[in-house]
């Protein structure tokens, strides 16, 4: 009787001290399983990029006049610094878990003034050794790149990338009258809007739960009307997760593009080429709405 009598009540003592314990277990567990996800992405829908961009730029441009003459003239030539610091933003867009757009745009412009130390033909003109010359020279980039990822794993993505760009070239001397003047006796401007495109690969890696990895290579050399082109694109960055909306970025790319133009018959419009090898480095911050 007795033991019959206890029995229901050690079950419920039991059963009470259980429930402390099951907590216990639970609010163990909950940390390590906090532990297994990840603070980083491969499949945001949305990515918003704003960066500062050290640009590298050593450009050689020749721009023929209507008799096909012209002067291959290089930054030195101009007094055009090599390196400056210039914004670049991006934003992209995965409208599936295997695709994505992205629409960037790097601004790549210089100035200087400079007394000539040799001899430039620019477009029908002619600046003799001596001169005093301002120039200004823009050389941006405006991308869109298609990504489709053939690997779309959780932690990995490898897959194909077609890009296409525009080039919104702009050359101006200015022959000034002095040193440092603002007097402007003659001015030569070309203004061009060269299309690039390039075909290649991607990869992107998850690596720990913040740290991100991503490389892009591509490249194409082709001939259209009058337009003759060679594109090599290469890109590497890593981001830092802050938060799931927030990420430092940190990368390099480096492009190396020349577009040649053939003359109109008319000998009207531009014709030349232009030899563009820009490489940046980026700081930035990531954005996801």
């Amino acid at each position: 009787m007795t033991g019959s009598v206890s029995c229901p009540t050690h079950r419920r003592i039991r059963h009470a001290a259980l429930v402390p314990l099951f907590g216990l277990v639970v609010l163990g567990a909950a940390p390590a399983a906090q532990a297994q996800s990840s603070v980083g992405n491969l499949y945001n829908k949305w990515q918003i990029d704003l960066s500062g961009a050290m640009v590298i730029m050593g450009s050689t441009v020749r721009v023929d006049g209507a008799n096909g003459e012209g002067t291959d003239v290089d930054s030195d030539v101009l007094g055009l610094s090599k390196s400056r610091l210039q914004p670049r933003l991006s934003v992209r867009w995965r409208p599936g878990h295997k695709h994505e757009l992205e629409l960037g745009y790097q601004f790549a412009r210089r100035d200087a003034e400079k007394t000539l130390d040799r001899e430039v033909i620019f477009n029908d003109s002619t600046y003799d050794v001596g001169a005093n010359i301002k120039t200004n020279f823009r050389t941006d980039q405006a991308f869109l790149t298609y990504r489709y990822a053939l690997k779309a794993a959780e932690r990995s993505q490898l897959g194909l990338g077609l890009g296409i760009g525009l080039l919104p070239f702009k050359f101006e001397i200015d022959a000034l009258a002095s040193v440092n003047g603002n007097e402007v006796t003659r001015s030569g401007e070309k203004t061009f809007l060269g299309p690039t495109a390039s075909i290649g690969a991607y990869g992107r890696w998850l690596l720990g739960e913040r740290w991100y990895l991503e490389s892009d290579l591509r490249g194409i050399k082709i001939k259209v009307d009058r337009l003759h082109a060679s594109v090599v694109e290469a890109n590497l960055g890593g981001r830092y997760f802050l938060s799931p909306k927030f990420a430092a970025d940190l990368g390099y790319g480096i492009s190396s593009i020349r577009l040649s133009l053939d003359p109109k018959e008319s000998g009207k419009g531009f014709s030349g080429k232009i030899k563009y090898p820009l490489q940046h480095i980026r700081l930035g911050m990531v954005f996801t709405p």
